[in-house]
C-alpha cells in the first residue's frame, strides 16, 4: 500500500513538472513573440508601439536570453522617437543590469550620442555637450578596439569646438567693450581648456590685438610666436597678423 502511495505521488510530481515545464515554455514563446513583433515594427520606423513589446518583454522576463536585446531596442525605439533623455535611462539599465551583453558598448555610444542631440547651439547652456563629452570619451576607454571609436572621437572634437567657441565669443565681446585685459583673461581660457581645437591660433592672433592695445609689446611678441601663420586663413585675420608682425619688426 505504502509503495503504491509512494508511486502515485511521483506521478503527481511528474505531472505537475511537465505542467510548469509546458507553462513556462509557452511564457518564452511569449516572449519570444513580443519580441519579433517589436522588431518588425522598429523596421516600420513604429517606434512608438515598438515600445510596448519590448517593455513586456524586459520587465517579464528580466532573466531570459533575449532580455537584454529587448533593453537594448527599446532604448533605441525612444531614441528613433526623439525622446533623448528617456533613450539614456534605457541605454544605462541595459549597461547595469546586463555589463556583459554584446549590446553593452552600442548602448554607451548611443548615450554619448543621445546628450549630443541634446546639446544646442553653443551660445546657449553647454551642460549636454558637457555630458556628451565625458559619455563619448568614458566610451572610448572602455571600448578603444570599437569600430564607433572614430565616431566618437570625431564628435568630442566637434563638441569641444563648441565649448571652445563658447568662451572665444565672450573675449571677443570684452573687445568690443574694450576691456582688453578681461578679453586676454578670457582668450587664455581657450588656450588652456581647448588648445587642441582649431581656435587656438585665432585664439593667440585676438590676445596678441588685445596686448597691442595696452601697449604691452612683451606679451604682443610672446603670443604672436605662438601662431602658426599658415592656420590663419581669413583675408582680414591676416592683414591683422601681418601688422602686428610689422609692428615688431
Amino acid at each position: 500500500m505504502k509503495s503504491r502511495s509512494k508511486f502515485y505521488i511521483l506521478i503527481l510530481v511528474v505531472i505537475f513538472l511537465f505542467s510548469c515545464s509546458n507553462r513556462n515554455s509557452a511564457k518564452m514563446d511569449s516572449f519570444r513573440i513580443r519580441y519579433k513583433k517589436g522588431m518588425e515594427l522598429i523596421k516600420k520606423e513604429k517606434y512608438f508601439q515598438a515600445v510596448d513589446h519590448f517593455t513586456y518583454v524586459v520587465y517579464n522576463s528580466p532573466g531570459s536570453e533575449i532580455a537584454d536585446d529587448a533593453q537594448f531596442y527599446l532604448a533605441e525605439s525612444h531614441y528613433f522617437l526623439k525622446e533623448y533623455l528617456i533613450a539614456i535611462d534605457e541605454y544605462q539599465r541595459l549597461t547595469r543590469r546586463w555589463p556583459a551583453s554584446s549590446f553593452a558598448d552600442d548602448a554607451k555610444y548611443k548615450i554619448g550620442k543621445s546628450y549630443e542631440k541634446l546639446s544646442p547651439i553653443y551660445e546657449k547652456d553647454q551642460t549636454y555637450t558637457v555630458k556628451a563629452i565625458d559619455a563619448y570619451q568614458s566610451f572610448v576607454d572602455e571600448y578603444p578596439e570599437s569600430e564607433l571609436r572614430t565616431q566618437a572621437e570625431t564628435s568630442i572634437k566637434k563638441l569641444r569646438y563648441k565649448l571652445a567657441k563658447k568662451v572665444f565669443d565672450a573675449g571677443k565681446l570684452y573687445m568690443v567693450l574694450r576691456e582688453w585685459k578681461a578679453a586676454t583673461i578670457t582668450f587664455q581660457g581657450v588656450i588652456e581648456n581647448y588648445y587642441d581645437t582649431e581656435l587656438l591660433d585665432n585664439t593667440y592672433l585676438e590676445m596678441a590685438s588685445c596686448y597691442n592695445k595696452i601697449n604691452d609689446k612683451s606679451n604682443m611678441i610672446k603670443t604672436l610666436n605662438e601662431i602658426d601663420p599658415k592656420k590663419i586663413t581669413a583675408a582680414k585675420d591676416r592683414i591683422r597678423y601681418n601688422n602686428l608682425i610689422d609692428k615688431i619688426k
